[in-house]
């Protein structure tokens, strides 16, 4: 079993086509040249390849891990075949532009095909997703030459990628970053200094690998103004574009890891390596926010594919389990008793509601993108409400429905041969890495409700209440539609109270910090009911109508009360944090 992957074809098409209607999407210029059919036909083959492909080295690949190997790493057996046929197959660039060698289909499509990666293994889908980011990048800050050189075989895959931002002393505080790039005459740079947690800092995939370098320039200005963003190859460019010499680039360590084996994790030191300015000087953070929707956007679909998987397994295996009833008679299966199901409709109700929140905001990306230009501003604000929400809960999600998935297992789950502990470990890191959660808790309350009075807020709710007024009285739908009603009361109280400390009025900053991660998670779990109460509402008339309206009641009835709680410590602020001063606080 532990090799077994299940796509989860159906419900993407229950969100993609019922809930968001994304054909929609086919009709705007910029995906014209793709419709509904050619996309469906794209989510099969994604499902085939992952199921067949991907699928089958998670365990090896966590088993083996990636190893360092005098000076070069070296990649578990199996997936240097599968990164050829993953290129083969075209999948880098899915969601890229045509005119680099892309597809330039859909960002709903591509989160679509993401999750059933990344379900079928995560680490296989760092790489990509790497690539997709230094291409987006390059594509927007880069002069002319280096994207002409570097977008297309990065957009094919045939060249790697990486982002190299964190150092010893800098993880989330990046303004401490202190690699140095001196200018040289000829207009490129020598950077020197060591970088720390560089996903597929090295790998035995392709000849070439573009790091993506944050680094100062001399008289920089300190803190994050000061930090410039370079293009270093591993290997030099010939006058014609072929490969040439081998950078000053080295890789010194692979961390010892408690997930994501496979997926080389390096310290790589740059010892006057010759890198190339990508954008203005000092404006190297800012140019780095090109890529933040699409990394945040991509964690949130890691955490909603771990949990799909781990919940696929725990069903098939709850239901196949034989355990308990009385001695005489037939066993019960797992599946019948109360607590295993508790389980198994919690890992349903979050790994659903989170799924649909996450294809919501890449649809809401698209729209930004390439929708009716009276549409795109109120779309990107949406998008840029719910992305920090996205990553964070999703994270969290994974997590919490890996770890339910070893439990429903019981003693099968704690060891490796069931593939269910693989994705407690892998998960675990989704809430530190791409802004640890805390940080997208701050980003929440402190840059996405308060610059403009909380009008992206307001963009979000005004979008529920037209919901809940669409289907009011609707059969089936009445737990959820006063819960939902309920929480929102309780998120609206919330926002009041942030919106006041936020804005000096009442309380203090710090108190609507203590308060923000807790105000997050209420976002997300209302979010999750706005998404359950629309699926439910569009299964009235399909057959998932019963699973759809009874997992929505679940969600109403057992996890909407959260609000209760989450809404307190919301607002309770930063006092009972604070009365211990460090040194008490940090006395054991």
């Amino acid at each position: 079993m532990s090799d077994s992957y299940t796509p989860p074809l159906d419900d993407l098409r229950f969100v993609l086509n019922k809930v968001l209607d994304y054909g929609r999407l086919f009709s705007l210029p910029a995906y014209s040249h793709a419709d509904s059919e050619l996309a469906d036909a794209v989510l099969n083959e994604a499902a085939r390849f992952t199921s067949g492909v991907l699928g089958p080295i998670n365990a090896v690949g966590d088993e083996h891990g990636s190893r360092l190997e005098n000076g070069r790493v070296i990649t578990p057996p199996g997936f240097r075949e599968a990164y050829r046929r993953f290129v083969e197959g075209g999948w880098p660039g899915l969601d890229l532009p045509v005119v680099h060698g892309g597809q330039s289909l859909p960002l709903t499509l591509q989160a679509s095909c993401a999750e059933m990666v990344n379900g079928a293994c995560v680490s296989f889908g760092m790489l990509p997703l790497m690539e997709r980011g230094a291409t987006r990048l390059l594509i927007a800050h880069a002069p002319q030459a280096i994207v002409a050189a570097y977008a297309p075989r990065l957009v094919s895959g045939e060249w790697g990628a990486t982002i190299c931002i964190s150092e010893a002393q800098a993880g989330s505080d990046v303004g401490r970053i202190t690699t140095r790039a001196a200018p040289r005459p000829d207009g490129s740079y020598a950077l020197s200094g060591s970088k720390i947690f560089i996903t597929y800092g090295d790998q035995d995939f392709t000849e070439q690998i573009a790091h993506m370098v944050l680094a100062r320039i001399p008289g920089a200005p300190p803190g994050t103004r000061g930090l410039s963003l370079f293009l270093v190859p591993s290997r030099l460019l010939g006058a014609d574009g072929s490969l040439g010499a081998v950078n000053s680039v080295s890789v010194t360590r692979v961390e010892h890891k408690m997930g994501l084996k496979a997926s080389p994790t390096c310290v790589l030191n740059f010892d006057g390596a010759t890198g190339f300015l990508i954008g203005k000087e000092n404006a190297g953070l800012k140019a780095m926010f090109t890529m933040v929707n699409t990394m945040r956007l991509e964690v949130a679909v890691q955490g909603v594919a771990v949990a799909s998987a781990a919940t696929a397994k725990a069903l098939r295996y709850a239901a196949e389990r034989p355990q308990g009833g009385p001695p005489e008679g037939k066993a019960a299966m797992l599946i019948e008793h109360a607590d295993i199901r508790r389980m198994l409709y919690t890992m349903r109700a979050r790994t659903e509601a989170m799924r649909a929140l996450v294809l919501e905001t890449a649809f809401n990306l698209d729209l930004a993108q390439a929708g009716p230009n009276e549409q795109r501003a109120a779309a990107l604000a949406l998008a840029e409400w719910l992305l920090p929400v996205c990553k964070a809960c999703c994270s969290e999600a994974g997590f919490e429905v890996a770890n339910l998935a070893v439990q429903v297992f019981g003693g099968h789950g704690y060891v490796a041969d069931a593939g269910v502990e693989q994705y407690v470990r892998d998960s675990r890191v989704m809430s530190i890495y791409e802004g640890a959660n805390g940080i997208q808790a701050l980003d929440l309350v402190t840059r996405k409700l308060t610059p403009d009075g909380g009008q992206r807020y307001e963009l979000f709710v005004a979008r529920i209440r037209a919901d809940l007024d669409r289907c009011s009285g609707q059969a089936g739908l009445l737990a959820i539609w006063n819960a939902l009603s309920e929480a929102l009361a309780k998120l609206d109280a919330a926002t009041k109270t942030m919106l006041a400390r936020l804005g000096g009025q009442a309380g203090t900053v710090r108190d609507a910090e203590a308060g923000a991660s807790a105000y997050l998670a209420l976002v997300g779990l209302v979010g999750g009911g706005w998404m359950w109460l629309r699926m439910a509402s569009v299964a009235a008339d399909t057959p998932e109508k019963t699973e759809k309206q009874a997992v929505a009641r679940f969600y109403a009835e057992y996890l909407l009360p959260e609000a209760q709680v989450l809404a307190a410590r919301a607002v309770i602020g930063a006092a009972c944090l604070d009365t211990l001063d460090n040194d008490l606080l940090a006395t054991p």
